[in-house]
């Protein structure tokens, strides 16, 4: 584990016995992108929480306010964004699986997991956010899942969570990848608390307090202390104000007959879909079939999907040529495989579907049978 990426240390419980540790991620410069290193030294730091009896619980946080995670190190899964896509999938492969181990083992903790998410929430950031049982964020917090901007979709378990937000909203944000505040974030089932940025000592000093009896009864008693400590905010975000209607209006409908209907709300709302010319047409059909396909499935079968989808990804050539014209080039033209929505083709579509062919074991489900995690 990279002690300059990835900090760990322990502090002793107020009133019971034991202590909380404490996870801070620090690569500040790349707004904390989980590279492979951090996403290992995680790993380690979850499982040692898991395993040590006199760990009641994990406290996740940044070194920096301007961003708890801004995403994955795409730049290393892509390798700098290869022209054409990879043909050697080893890396990438190992590393996603890897990555989506850690989302899946942080919600399934023995112990309660508490993240501090100020600042930039997105992408590899917010399957880790989203692991966590308290999840809070601040006046300064943005979440988002933008994957289609680069050539890809949610991944993390976001087409899992994604299904999670009220009003069937989730297939909104993952064809569009739209940022929304922190107010909008709560209201979305994407957080849980609104706080203060100046309040983040008093609530860690809360956290120390608690009995830590039980993880259920630590997250009733933090719950109780936080709707006393809380109140409603008193504006509404443009997702709260317009989310309900726009539900209605994309009920039952079809990936691109939803698109359309966020074209229109685009023009008229135009905060709801900030930058939705930027992502790939291919990757925003395919992000909404692919909402539409995990909705009755668990985390574990959404993150197995996702590794596939992915490696279909990163051969088709779509993914790395996002990160290059963003990233890599900055260019930010990027040369997509299809001009529009209207002209991506089923067969494309059914060719990035297709379960990918694995000599051996698929790598995230040896990872997560065993730790028994297959079924969760």
């Amino acid at each position: 584990m990279s002690e300059s990426t990835v900090r760990f240390h322990t502090v002793p419980l107020s009133h019971a016995e034991g202590v909380l540790g404490v996870v801070v991620m620090d690569r500040p410069e790349a707004l904390n992108a989980l590279d492979h290193t951090m996403i290992r030294g995680l790993l380690e730091i979850v499982e040692a929480v898991d395993s040590d009896a006199t760990i009641k619980g994990l406290w996740i946080e940044s070194s920096a306010d301007k961003a708890f995670c801004a995403g994955g190190d795409v730049r290393d899964v892509t390798n700098n964004g290869q022209a054409g896509g990879l043909t050697d999938l080893t890396k990438s492969s190992d590393y996603l699986a890897d990555e989506y181990l850690l989302d899946v083992w942080l919600r399934h903790c023995s112990k309660p997991v508490f993240a501090w998410g100020d600042g930039y929430i997105m992408g590899g950031g917010m399957g880790v956010f989203q692991g966590a049982d308290v999840r809070c964020v601040t006046e300064y917090s943005s979440l988002a899942m933008p994957e289609v901007r680069i050539g890809f979709v949610p991944d993390c378990g976001g087409s899992w969570f994604l299904n999670r937000v009220p009003n069937g909203l989730g297939i909104c944000l993952a064809m569009g990848g739209a940022t929304v505040g922190a107010a909008d974030g709560c209201w979305l089932n994407l957080a849980d608390w609104l706080l203060p940025r100046s309040e983040k000592s008093a609530l860690f000093d809360a956290v120390l307090d608690l009995t830590f009896s039980s993880k259920e009864n630590a997250l009733s008693e933090i719950g109780e202390i936080l709707h006393q400590a809380t109140s409603e905010s008193p504006r509404r975000g443009p997702w709260e104000e317009h989310g309900a209607r726009l539900g209605s209006s994309i009920r039952h409908q079809s990936p691109l007959a939803v698109w359309h209907r966020m074209q229109q709300w685009h023009r008229e709302i135009p905060e709801l879909f900030v930058g939705i010319e930027q992502a790939s047409p291919g990757a925003v059909m395919v992000a909404g079939y692919q909402q539409q396909r995990i909705k009755y499935e668990n985390l574990s079968e959404a993150v197995i999907r996702e590794h596939d989808l992915g490696m279909r990804f990163l051969s088709d050539g779509e993914w790395c040529e996002g990160v290059r014209a963003l990233l890599v080039d900055k260019d930010k033209n990027p040369q997509w495989r299809f001009q529009s929505v209207e002209d991506v083709t089923s067969d494309w579509i059914q060719s990035i579907f297709a379960p990918m062919n694995w000599k051996s074991t698929h790598p995230l489900v040896a990872r997560l049978s065993s730790r028994g995690l297959l079924h969760a």
